[in-house]
């Protein structure tokens, strides 16, 4: 399973199980796994204790390609587009915001891909994508007019996921960051 590609001797999180499980779950969808196959995998996904443990759970159950499953378009106008929670990503997307808002959110998606490819274009626009910690983010080739184009993620870590970002900004944004942060707290009232 190539997630972010963390070390295998990584300790799983919570979320890379959720992952993983999900993966498992698309597999019997498809009618790759049975009942016993289910079962069986998901008690070995929720009881791993390391990254290579995952590994070894999805291994073999690579998503199977529906028609242009490598490839999604999203196009937004006057409108708001947004994928988000656990879905699962392609190599190659393209996001078109026309007078409207596009959102990737990669945090809890299933990547399978080592280099992820977004070409994005915003025409008086906004297309943000939310990236988890480590993966590395390359906008050299986006062409501005009146626009911009930031990068606010952190620094990548070896073998994580590389995201690729091509396209045009005309009077829009073009937007790579992390999640943002909840702050709790509590109201001080002066009297």
């Amino acid at each position: 399973m190539s997630l972010e590609q963390p070390s295998p001797g990584q300790r799983a999180s919570d979320n890379d199980r959720e992952r993983a499980a999900a993966v498992v779950q698309e597999a019997h969808t498809d009618g790759r796994l049975d009942f016993q196959e289910l079962d069986e995998r998901l008690t070995q996904v929720y009881s791993a204790k390391t990254q290579l443990e995952l590994r070894t759970a999805t291994a073999d159950l690579v998503p199977v390609a529906h028609g242009s499953a490598a490839e999604l378009t999203l196009r937004a106008k006057h409108s708001a587009q947004k994928r988000e929670g656990a879905w699962t990503v392609p190599e190659r997307m393209t996001a078109i915001a026309e007078h409207s808002s596009v959102k990737l959110d990669f945090t809890d998606a299933l990547v399978h891909w080592s280099v992820i490819h977004v070409e994005a274009h915003a025409k008086h626009s906004s297309v943000v994508m939310v990236i988890p910690e480590g993966w590395s983010v390359d906008m050299d080739q986006v062409d501005m007019v009146h626009s911009s184009a930031k990068n606010k993620a952190g620094p990548p870590r070896s073998g994580g996921v590389r995201l690729h970002v091509t396209g045009q900004a005309r009077h829009g944004s073009i937007v790579v960051r992390h999640p943002r942060k909840r702050h709790w707290w509590w109201p001080w009232y002066r009297k």
